[in-house]
C-alpha cells in the first residue's frame, strides 16, 4: 500500500477518528478540524456524514482508512527519494569543484 502525506492536523484527526471521537480537539480551531476530515474524506480514508450547512454529524474511517493505519501505524510521511538523491549529487558535485579549484590553485602558484 502506498503511502499518502498527511499534514500533522490530519495525522491528528485521523488518530482521534481511530478512536471513535468526533470532537474538535484542544487547540485546533474548528475550521482546521472540518479542513482536515474534508482532505481525509478526499483521500478515501474517512466516510463523513454532514447536517445541512455543512457542519459534520458523524466521520467513521473507511475499510482503506483502516488498513492504512494498520499498515502505517506511525503515520510517517513518505520520503521523496528523487529529492535526496539529486541533492547528494549536487552536494559531491559542488565539492568536487571547490577541491579541484583549490588543486589547480595550488599547482599555479607553485609553478
Amino acid at each position: 500500500m502506498n503511502m499518502i502525506k498527511l499534514s500533522k492536523e490530519e495525522k491528528r484527526v485521523l488518530r482521534l477518528l481511530q478512536q471513535g471521537e468526533i470532537t474538535v480537539p484542544y487547540g485546533m480551531s474548528p475550521r482546521v478540524f472540518l479542513a482536515s476530515v474534508n482532505q481525509l474524506e478526499l483521500l478515501g480514508l474517512v466516510y463523513v456524514a454532514r447536517e445541512e450547512g455543512g457542519g459534520i454529524v458523524d466521520a467513521r474511517l473507511s475499510s482503506f482508512g483502516k488498513d492504512y493505519l494498520a499498515t502505517n501505524s506511525t503515520l510517517q510521511n513518505p520520503v521523496d527519494w528523487k529529492w535526496v538523491i539529486t541533492t547528494t549529487i549536487a552536494v559531491v558535485a559542488a565539492t568536487a569543484a571547490v577541491l579541484a579549484l583549490f588543486v589547480a590553485c595550488s599547482f599555479h602558484v607553485l609553478g
